[in-house]
């Protein structure tokens, strides 16, 4: 049978690169070690399996969700061979992009799922540029995850705001970007979690890389400009145009996020 299903928001809103002088999220530094969170329960979605049990007909989607799991549900790809392929067109045999897994921080390789072509083929969220751009990766190099949150950032309140199954449940104040390097406005996702070796660095506790960058800087501290959610050292700038594209939080709310929410990597960023 041929069922594809529509699950995210083309239209949906954005984030950009961190400030100077901090570093690019996945550059290796001889002067900064920065080093990846062990997977756990802050890093991974649950529900992964590598061979899904298929929904009946009538289903909205083509794997089994319990009803309750259905609002807000967001499906994630975690690759399993050292290297995805994707296609910006379905079954045209083209590999227009290539992902290593682990990634270069050493973290899973994960794609958020846009659709499904049954459980053979899902369109995702590619990280890499331009932002907003997505492609057809075969179901053979992931396995299947899902959970229930999104992030919104709202740049001109200053505001992140949490979403579990659709519900608002909770909001932080942020620092954001300075208007001669703006954070680009779109939908991203969390693609890796980083903790400093000290919660005094200038990324704080914590700090996750999104799958969107830049689009000021092509390249940032040696790295590629790639954005992120982080802590700070300096929580006075929180509620101000400080940054050079990322979201900045007090080290309070990212641990908040980290160590009692579990925020997996997956998430959906919508900034606006």
């Amino acid at each position: 049978m041929e069922r594809r299903r529509f699950l995210l928001s083309t239209g949906a809103v954005t984030l950009a690169a961190c400030a100077h002088p901090e570093r690019d999220l996945v550059a290796r530094y001889t002067d900064v070690d920065i080093r990846l969170e062990p997977a756990g329960r802050g890093t991974l979605p649950s529900g992964g399996d590598s061979q899904p049990a298929e929904a009946a007909s009538d289903s909205p989607y083509p794997v089994q969700v319990p009803e309750e799991d259905l609002p807000g549900i967001v499906f994630v790809a975690e690759a399993l061979t050292p290297v995805v392929t994707a296609s910006q067109t379905l079954g045209s045999g083209e590999v227009d992009w290539e992902f290593t897994n682990p990634i270069s921080s050493g973290g899973p390789l994960v794609f958020v799922i846009e659709e499904f072509d049954d459980l053979n083929n899902f369109r995702v969220l590619l990280p890499t540029r331009p932002n907003g751009s997505f492609g057809w990766i075969s179901a053979n190099d992931i396995k299947l995850t899902r959970h229930n949150f999104r992030l919104q950032i709202n740049l001109d309140a200053f505001q992140l705001t949490l979403f579990n199954h659709e519900e608002e449940i909770w909001q932080a104040t942020i620092g954001v970007a300075r208007e001669n390097a703006p954070t680009p406005s779109g939908r991203y996702y969390t693609t890796e979690l980083l903790r400093p070796p000290t919660p005094h660095s200038v990324y704080g506790t914590f700090a996750y890389g999104l799958s969107g960058f830049s689009e000021v800087f092509m390249e940032f501290a040696g790295g590629p400009g790639q954005l992120g959610i982080h802590g700070t050292n300096d929580p006075d700038t929180l509620g101000s145009n400080v940054s050079s594209g990322c979201i900045r939080l007090h080290n309070d709310d990212i641990s908040y996020l980290v160590e009692s929410v579990g925020l997996p990597l997956g998430v959906p960023v919508d900034v606006i």
